[in-house]
């Protein structure tokens, strides 16, 4: 039988669990294609028990990405919603949970799920439009944020109210969700398929897993193996588009989805590809502890893969 979904942190380990996240997330330096590191740090920042003022000394952690469980941003952001009105209302409040309620309050945190479609300019017979969609990753493998630079031809899946005003239907805001949580190649055929729509390009980034927390493959997993305490938080970033210059996959966790494919449905995929012109870009770059820097990037070269790490 599987094991639990989850991982119970208690007390010193979730303190140094959450200091060695929230470490890696400032060496990521993630950029504009990546969740908002500032909003996950601060959901970080409220965790624990420094985070939470003493209220919960428990950090549960999500086995496949190793980043904490949904439901702790659900909670976090539940107790957000009412922070104001429990600092307005009646009664005497300890320094403690006055400090706590103020924190919730100025924290920006990250969506469970949200959508924006801004419009970029107009084209010949249509818009040209911006979706972003953030996203905690339902399967498990971190923060994620889907980005597509659409065109349109008449008004099927994206109204313009006062001139500029762009605003998504339900059935498009469902085809997003259904795109955001897969393969940036298929999320690209997926959206190609929308009559009215021509898709110019979509890029899915990743925060997460975060390693040893999340099984780590192999050669990560040996090197984690020698160095207690280390850790390891990973960053992907995948890219389809008819701008993209080559096919290029230097990530050695990831394969091309086409790939993955039996020999008829590989035959139908290779030929759609060709009708739309694109390519696919696979990249990652790993933020480590320290300690693990110099094992990791011999370990990587020696099979091939040297991918950008960095520790500082």
């Amino acid at each position: 039988m599987p094991g639990p979904a989850t991982l119970e942190l208690k007390a010193a380990e979730a303190r140094a669990y959450l200091a060695a996240v929230r470490s890696l997330l400032a060496v990521a330096r993630a950029g504009a294609q990546y969740p908002d590191p500032r909003r996950v740090d601060a959901f970080l920042s409220l965790l624990g028990p420094d985070g939470s003022r003493g209220r919960r000394s428990v950090v549960s952690i999500e086995r496949a990405s190793g980043l904490p469980a949904l439901h702790e941003l659900i909670r976090v952001r539940a107790d957000r919603e009412v922070a104001g009105e429990l600092l307005q209302g009646p009664g005497r409040r300890s320094a403690r949970r006055t400090g706590l309620l103020n924190s919730l309050l100025d924290a920006e945190l990250p969506p469970v799920s949200a959508a924006e479609v801004r419009l970029v300019g107009r084209v010949a017979g249509g818009a040209r439009f911006l979706v972003v969609r953030d996203q905690v990753d339902l399967h498990g493998s971190g923060f994620v944020r889907f980005t597509a630079r659409l065109v349109q031809r008449g008004a099927a899946y994206i109204a313009l109210e006062r001139a500029d005003l762009a605003r998504p239907s339900e059935d498009f805001l469902r085809q997003l969700e259904r795109c955001s949580a897969t393969d940036v190649e298929l999320a690209f055929l997926l959206l190609a398929e929308l009559p009215g729509l021509a898709v110019e390009d979509v890029v899915r980034g990743q925060v997460g897993p975060v390693n040893p927390f999340a099984p780590a493959p192999e050669p990560l997993a040996g090197v984690l193996a020698a160095s207690p305490g280390a850790a390891v938080l990973h960053l992907a970033l995948e890219r389809a588009g008819p701008g993209v210059a080559e096919d290029r996959c230097p990530d050695p966790f990831s394969r091309f989805y086409r790939k993955g494919l039996g020999p008829a449905a590989r035959v139908a995929a290779e030929e759609r590809r060709a009708a739309l012109g694109y390519r696919v870009s696979k990249e990652r770059r790993l933020c480590c502890t320290p300690d693990v820097e110099a094992p990791l990037r011999a370990a990587l070269s020696a099979r091939g893969c040297p991918l950008v790490i960095r520790s500082r």
